[in-house]
């Protein structure tokens, strides 16, 4: 019987035919998975872009709220209208490699309650009363905590707004309606100016909680504060108005840079150039200046997301962008990179430039 086989030039063919088909399936698997590498890469940098510009628009629009554009007393600088507290705060390329921070001030919407008018107090009384008749204000005043901030501005005055805050040194009392602060009159000299001692408080104030929230980046592992490195810049956020200690909160990772531009009364918000947006907010100061935070009408908040680690071809080159403060760099890192902005219209801000 006679049997038949392959001939060594037919196994040949078949192995050549074979490696073909497999080395192309594992190019189409490399393709496919620098693809998807590269989707995933986009994906956490959009996401992570979009999560930091609504945070940052929706506190942005609270700004000014229950103030004047500025508060008197509690974190103060101490003295005269020159250095109290404005309700929008701008450091412009004070962080690393050149990026932005800003500080908000405003009341905390959901805790808004008004002064009992029959419990009349001098401006260096320690507490503050509240009608708990008023539907809702017993469980408001119980939110109000030690330490915390009560920030409070005069309703019964048209043509003098004032805007005061103190240190709540106790927790809120919901069973008298009030709350117990320190006296403004013996540390702040610009809450003198505002309520001089002697006299008496604003007779209708409205009072909540006071929000001062400052973002920054993080980008140093070396001091010990904050969640961010150089590898892993951090958009940060600090509740206490203090210098960056160890309790700022982690927002949003991997933002590499943020930038923040404004626009003010009698400017061309409107415009995409710099003609009618400017880098930084003044000190409040009585001369009127173009840039007073009480005239603030927009904000412009500008990141650059950079994935979390770097391509791991190493073909992409990738460097730090040109971006405001942010200078750009020769040298590839190889790091995939997104930028987008949001413009929020300052609401309160903007009824405030009409009192």
């Amino acid at each position: 019987m006679l049997r038949r086989a392959f001939t060594l030039l037919e196994l040949l063919i078949a192995l050549a035919i074979g490696t073909f088909v497999v080395g192309a399936l594992y190019s189409l698997f490399t393709v496919q998975l620098k693809q998807f590498v590269y989707q995933d890469l986009q994906m956490e940098m959009h996401q992570n872009v979009r999560l930091g510009l609504d945070i940052l628009s929706r506190t942005g629009r609270t700004a000014g709220l229950g103030t004047v554009g500025w508060v008197s007393g509690a974190l103060g600088t101490g003295g005269g209208d020159n250095t109290i507290l404005p309700a929008v705060i701008s450091y412009d390329g004070t962080g690393p490699n050149g990026s932005d921070a800003i500080t908000i001030v405003s009341q905390d919407p959901n805790l808004i309650m008004i002064t009992d008018p029959d419990s009349l107090r001098k401006c260096n009384d320690t507490s503050i009363m509240f009608d708990l008749e008023r539907p809702g204000y017993t469980d408001r005043i119980g939110e109000l905590s030690a330490n915390e901030m009560l920030l409070c501005s005069d309703l019964s005055n048209p043509t003098h707004k004032t805007s005061l805050m103190w240190v709540l040194q106790s927790d809120g009392d919901a069973s008298t309606g009030q709350a117990t602060v320190n006296d403004g009159t013996t540390n702040y000299a610009d809450y003198l100016d505002n309520c001089p001692l002697g006299e008496n408080m604003p007779t209708a104030m409205q009072c909540s909680r006071g929000d001062i929230i400052t973002f920054y980046i993080d980008a140093d592992d070396t001091d010990g504060v904050g969640a961010g490195s150089a590898e892993h810049p951090v958009l940060m956020m600090d509740l206490d108005f203090e210098s960056p200690d160890e309790d700022d909160v982690p927002v949003v990772d991997d933002v590499e840079d943020m930038q923040i531009q404004y626009c003010f009364y009698g400017s061309d918000c409107s415009s995409t150039d710099s003609s009618g947006w400017v880098n930084s907010v003044d000190s409040y100061s009585d001369s009127n200046t173009r840039n007073d935070p009480d005239d603030l009408y927009m904000i412009r908040f500008t990141l650059v997301v950079r994935s979390s680690r770097s391509d791991p071809n190493r073909i992409y080159p990738g460097a730090p962008l040109a971006v405001g403060n942010n200078s750009p760099s020769a040298t590839p890192d190889h790091y995939y990179r997104q930028v987008n902005s949001t413009e929020v219209s300052v609401r309160n801000m903007r009824v405030l430039s009409w009192l």
